[in-house]
């Protein structure tokens, strides 16, 4: 018996599956603010939680989303997700522009 077509598909969606329950099970896009206890040395406190923040100028849609978006984008959510990885607070504050106005 043959694969069914959506055999590539189904296991794509697996995989989606099990990680996104793996990265829930590990809080891995959660990060909890220091306490006031964390806090009472303010000298150390970078040293103790570093900090990682990254932004960049949010897509302005005056036209049809494009590949460009999501490469732009792409980029700095990896890097944000790799700083969170080496162990710092890392947040991507993302926000859209959505009028449709043209660009002066």
């Amino acid at each position: 018996m043959s694969e069914p077509k959506t055999a590539k598909r189904d296991f794509l969606i697996d995989i989606e599956k099990q990680s996104q329950k793996l990265w829930e099970e590990h809080r891995a896009f959660e990060v909890d603010a220091p306490t006031i206890e964390e806090h009472a040395d303010i000298t150390t406190i970078h040293d103790k939680h570093p900090k990682f923040l990254s932004t960049t100028a949010y897509p302005y849609m005056n036209g049809r989303f494009h590949l460009g978006h999501g490469f732009t984008i792409s980029k700095i959510e990896f890097g944000t997700g790799y700083q969170r990885l080496q162990g710092k607070r890392a947040l991507f504050p993302l926000g859209w522009h959505c009028t449709g106005m043209p660009i002066r």
